[in-house]
């Protein structure tokens, strides 16, 4: 369950980012990771994972264009 609601979560608030233009850089550093930090390998692999989704979600984005 903790890891559907990251993996949700990551979409949510990368997905947001991309539809309003805001770069990852900025939507990483504001977002609050505090309820998933506890996750293992979380500090070695959040940055990457949340990379690999806001590039997703704007191939997504182009997609439905």
């Amino acid at each position: 369950t903790l890891t559907r609601d990251y993996l949700i979560y990551l979409r949510d608030k990368m997905g947001r980012a991309v539809t309003e233009f805001v770069s990852f850089e900025e939507v990483y550093s504001r977002t609050d990771w505090s309820h998933f930090s506890k996750l293992p390998a979380f500090a070695a692999a959040n940055r990457t994972n949340a990379y690999g989704t806001y590039l997703l979600m704007e191939q997504e984005l182009l997609a439905n264009k």
